[in-house]
């Protein structure tokens, strides 16, 4: 095994059904669900509380991009008729009280273990069970092992010289302290202007005596549109709800859910196809989207990936908008999303984004045309200039999908790390299991469409899933599932060939790795749609699982 067992506890001798990686939203309801299926489960975060990703990411302005009616759990009726949301796109705070309540509305918390961190996970050819240890050298055993710790949850620093150096304060917005820093009459910088940077900047600038936003990536940008909930709202959900998450379950494409407290778009197709409008048609769907904002502007259309003209529409569209908030021209010009297409990296949604760089406290410095050339006790040299800043936030991104496991030492009964394996190429079954890891389970992994689609929704899915085989395998009385090399290399062909199509080959982005120096270039995740994985799953379980050779315990 190679564990490290001089300090276990006697809960080595307690070998439980199942233990469960991560106290997020896919960690809670795999709980719940394994619970009420009558098996012995255990779960450990790492985090003092649960609120998965969400916990760690503090920084002003965090906030979902999936409206709170949709980003939050449909399988349980006492959670949906007891919880009311205060706004369309839940903040930070309120999402982590979300799932504080129901980890104990629901009674999970007996067997969560929180502030405990698993650094090692070893299948035991032995006893055919996984071994886990904790950082407190604690080794738990079970027969099956869930990972769930968050797609996006394990940051990453920026690959820039002399970041040593640096002797201001240096926060990452995914690790944010607690209380968070004062940044009154304080010089400010920040790398990174994906959804993170998006929300802070506008706050950090209203705080702040100068704030230098260090721009490599001008992304595509919706307005958030956000307002509070009301009575109408509530009694509107009550009647569309079932509809809705139907509807959300048959998406042909890519895309966190829809905009749904509108009359007119909820009697909409699920989607409609682009290429069947004329280019005005498709200006006028958009601009009715834009109006109400939010993250679903873009993906108005079941083609916007697979047909490079109507692709095209949307992303000029947006293009087009930046100069709708910003005044001046040549500043405007600066912010325009870059010539890629949209969605091949993850849209933005925020609130006074544009409007802030007209500030007269704020600058623009343009990393992509001149990079960084280092960082100094005191601040960023761009261009032979030193900027001089107190405080530098890095909203610099994530070892995304697999960066949450690779991070771990996980090894299959080949004695081969997972981080070894995925070397060679994030092949999966499902985006589920693995060759060479028997009983090993992931929620969100690669080769599923999670961080595409609504992930709540989709971890809701692969949890039931999941749950299923487990209850099939104790009918039939097999402990041990392994996946077949065959079934497991046909998926992952199926989820390269998706990503064929179109336009999502075209741009270097954390969805194929790229933003990870070393990361083997390959799509991450499921492009083909919720519904198609969702037919693929559904065969599978309807096969009773024949992608996987079973035995009973030894």
């Amino acid at each position: 095994m190679g564990l490290d067992v001089t300090a276990v506890t006697v809960q080595e001798e307690k070998i439980y059904d199942a233990l469960i990686m991560g106290a997020g939203f896919g960690g809670l309801h795999a709980l719940h669900r394994l619970r009420q299926d009558g098996f012995k489960v255990m779960a450990f975060e790492a985090a003092a509380d649960t609120g998965g990703a969400w916990y760690w990411n503090g920084y002003p302005g965090a906030r979902c991009d999936v409206e709170s009616l949709v980003y939050c759990y449909s399988f349980s009726p006492i959670i949906d008729a007891e919880w009311r949301w205060s706004e369309r796109y839940a903040g930070r705070d309120e999402i982590c009280r979300y799932l504080q309540w129901v980890a104990t509305r629901l009674d999970l918390r007996k067997d969560i273990r929180f502030s405990t961190k698993i650094v090692k996970a070893h299948f035991a050819n032995g006893d055919q069970l996984w071994h886990l240890q904790t950082e407190h050298g604690e080794v738990f055993r079970a027969r099956h092992f869930i990972s769930s710790p968050g797609p996006i949850s394990t940051p990453i620093m920026p690959d820039i010289p002399g970041l040593s150096e640096y002797k201001g304060q240096m926060i990452h917005t995914a690790r944010w302290p607690t209380p968070g820093p004062d940044l009154a009459g304080k010089r400010v910088g920040v790398i990174g202007t994906g959804s993170s940077g998006t929300q802070l900047i506008p706050l950090v600038a209203e705080q702040c005596a100068h704030l230098y936003v260090f721009m490599r990536t001008r992304n595509y940008y919706s307005p958030a549109r956000n307002r509070p909930l009301t009575d109408a709202d509530y009694e509107w959900w009550k009647t569309h709800r079932a509809e809705i998450r139907a509807k959300l379950d048959k998406s042909e494409v890519s895309g966190g859910g829809d905009i749904f407290l509108d009359e007119d778009i909820a009697r909409q197709p699920i989607y409609t196809n682009g290429a069947d409008l004329s280019r005005q048609e498709r200006l006028q769907f958009l601009e009715r989207r834009w109006e109400l904002g939010g993250a679903m502007v873009g993906y108005a259309f079941r083609d916007v990936f697979t047909s490079p003209e109507v692709n095209a529409d949307v992303s000029d569209f947006l293009r087009s908008k930046v100069r709708t908030f910003v005044r001046d021209p040549e500043l405007a010009e600066k912010l325009e999303p870059g010539k890629f297409p949209f969605g091949t990296k993850r849209p933005c949604v925020g609130t006074r984004y544009f409007e802030t760089f007209e500030r007269p406290n704020v600058s623009l410095v343009d990393v992509k045309a001149t990079p960084m050339e280092r960082l100094t006790e005191k601040g960023a040299v761009v261009a032979g200039k030193e900027y001089e800043i107190d405080v530098l936030i890095l909203a610099s991104g994530f070892d995304a999908v697999t960066g949450a496991l690779t991070s771990i030492d996980i090894r299959g009964e080949s004695g081969r790390s997972l981080k070894q394996v995925w070397a060679e190429g994030t092949a999966s079954l499902l985006g589920i299991s693995l060759v060479e890891f028997p009983n090993f389970y992931m929620i969100g992994g690669p080769g599923s469409p999670s961080v595409l689609t609504n992930v709540v929704r989709t971890n809701e899915f692969q949890v039931d899933w999941i749950a299923d085989l487990l209850c099939e395998m104790r009918k039939s009385g097999n402990a041990t599932a392994r996946v077949k090399p065959r079934a497991q290399q046909a998926w992952t062909e199926k989820v390269e060939k998706a990503a064929t199509y179109g336009v999502w080959g075209k741009t270097d982005s954390w969805y194929i790795g790229a933003n990870v120096p070393g990361k083997k270039r390959q799509i991450l995740a499921f492009t083909g749609g919720m519904l198609n994985y969702r037919k693929a799953c559904n065969q599978e379980r309807d096969s009773r699982f024949d992608s996987y050779e079973f035995s009973a315990a030894p």
